[in-house]
């Protein structure tokens, strides 16, 4: 179902969540990590978080399962300072990947790609806020997208443990970006898997399969042209926060984005080909059949026509009597039959 814009006419800045609201209640991860130490709070509900005090020698990391709360997220960026425009973007499942700097702090949204347990693409709101010492993501479900970057952090020599906060967003968006390559995977996958049915079994391929790849790659596509451009702004940031190392990490991540457009592009080129080759081998297949409903046509045109002479009722025809006419009759419809074959086969028609 298509999103519309749910806060036209309020004033800017404010918070209104857009997407669709569920009674599922809004969980949060909180760690927090140096160089040498590791602390996590999981999964804690919305009416039992606690905010800690910022500390500029930790990074601290909280992670919003959930946008519908609203009156959390106000409390969220009261407390950390939020500017309004980016507590207003967090929500708005409708907002297109964007990177914006604020005086003391950045913030980039971006979405998730995702296939679910029935191999179906899901793609969710997912934004970023981050200053010195601190990181808050939004997204706009309630799964545990961030468990492999914890299960990273928690290692003592990941390098996300010597970094500071702007290395910590980093590596959510370029974790995230990896999602479209496992997308891209399955797709291509599926495009090999079709074109071998289609050469081989065209009648046992849903045309319909085609068309749902390809709007699912249009969707796809709609979501990475602006984190191009969002990316590009991140890395030609020069505010303070970001470290000139992580410029050399974003720039890389940059370029697996448009990667990741060049492979869309060929593989929606590839499905344009496996619909045409889709409709040439049904062509195919059915000019086959025509040209043997023909054969058999042409066949039994000649043997139809002697059966019905001899048919006719009429007592007084050549041969009628004859004591072998019948038997002559069938010798003659079997030669027929014969030279007709033998020269379709000569024409290469069988």
């Amino acid at each position: 179902m298509k999103l519309r814009k749910k806060n036209i006419g309020l004033p800017p800045g404010t918070v209104l969540y857009t997407g669709q609201k569920t009674d599922l209640e809004i969980r949060i991860n909180y760690i927090q990590f140096d160089e040498s130490d590791y602390k996590e709070e999981l999964d804690q509900d919305e009416r039992h978080v606690v905010l800690h005090p910022s500390n500029l020698d930790l990074v601290q990391w909280y992670d919003i399962r959930g946008l519908h709360d609203e009156d959390l997220i106000n409390k969220i960026g009261d407390i950390f300072s939020i500017h309004p425009i980016a507590k207003e973007d967090a929500v708005d499942v409708t907002q297109r990947p964007v990177f914006t700097e604020y005086e003391n702090a950045a913030f980039i949204s971006l979405k998730c790609v995702e296939l679910d347990k029935n191999q179906n693409l899901v793609i969710q709101h997912v934004s970023v806020y981050f200053g010195e010492g601190f990181v808050i993501s939004f997204q706009e479900n309630e799964d545990d997208i961030f468990s492999d970057i914890r299960t990273r952090i928690k290692n003592p020599s990941s390098r996300i443990r010597i970094k500071k906060a702007d290395y910590l967003a980093y590596a959510i968006v370029d974790f995230l970006v990896d999602k479209y390559f496992l997308f891209l995977e399955k797709i291509s996958k599926t495009i090999i898997k079709l074109e071998e049915e289609i050469s081989l079994r065209p009648e046992n391929v849903d045309k319909s399969e085609i068309f749902i790849l390809r709007k699912e790659l249009m969707r796809v596509r709609k979501t990475v042209s602006p984190l191009r451009d969002a990316l590009n702004q991140f890395s030609r940031s020069e505010i303070d926060l970001i470290d000139d190392k992580t410029i050399a990490f974003l720039r890389d991540v940059t370029d697996h984005v448009i990667q990741i457009m060049d492979s869309i592009d060929n593989q929606r080129d590839i499905l344009s080909g496996l619909q045409d080759l889709y409709i040439s081998e049904i062509s195919l297949k059915m000019n086959q059949v025509m040209q043997f409903l023909t054969i058999i046509t042409a066949i039994f045109v000649p043997i139809s026509f002697l059966a019905g002479l001899y048919g006719m009722n009429f007592d007084y025809m050549p041969e009628l009597h004859f004591r072998y006419g019948y038997f002559i009759l069938l010798g003659i419809m079997f030669l027929i039959i014969m030279i007709l074959i033998w020269n379709f086969r000569r024409k290469k028609w069988l």
